[in-house]
């Protein structure tokens, strides 16, 4: 499976739900959580480093789910859009508040966007279409199978 990064600079601890739905969600769909290792960064600089750790030896993140928290900032926006730009072939999971726009590019086949709040339920799914039904967001492009939630 690879590595799965939950990113949370604006509110650390958001996504502890997340988390524990994601391992649950690994542990029920056979040898997923086998080789997959799960990464909590509370702070941007933390999640670059750990990211270009991982880049460096090849190895680019399965799934990284941002979290915007209550509002997002610029600091948090420009660090979005430079994880799309950087690591194309990585599912990336934006978490953002009810009453965000959403910005131009926003119907991209492989971007995927959550309001909050987020239940169980639509986790389990959206994990399906990232992980299971979509290998990565390319083939959700070529497939031309919309990955990102229509509100």
């Amino acid at each position: 499976m690879g590595h799965i990064f939950f990113i949370t600079p604006s509110s650390p601890g958001s996504l502890d739900k997340l988390n524990q739905w994601t391992f649950r969600w690994l542990l029920e769909h056979g040898n997923m959580a086998d080789d997959s290792t799960l990464y909590t960064c509370n702070s941007i600089e933390s999640a670059q480093s750990l990211l270009e750790s991982a880049l460096i030896i090849g190895q680019s993140p399965t799934l990284i789910i941002f979290d915007h928290a209550d509002h997002p900032t610029e600091k948090n926006l420009a660090f979005s859009k430079e994880l799309h730009n950087a690591i194309p072939e990585s599912w990336i999971i934006e978490i953002i508040p009810d009453d965000m726009p959403l910005p131009e590019d926003s119907k991209d086949d492989s971007i995927f966007w959550i309001r909050r709040p987020v239940s169980e339920e639509e986790w389990s799914k959206t994990l399906e279409d990232v992980l299971h039904k979509n290998g990565c967001p390319q083939w959700a492009k070529w497939t031309g199978k919309k990955s990102y939630k229509p509100f």
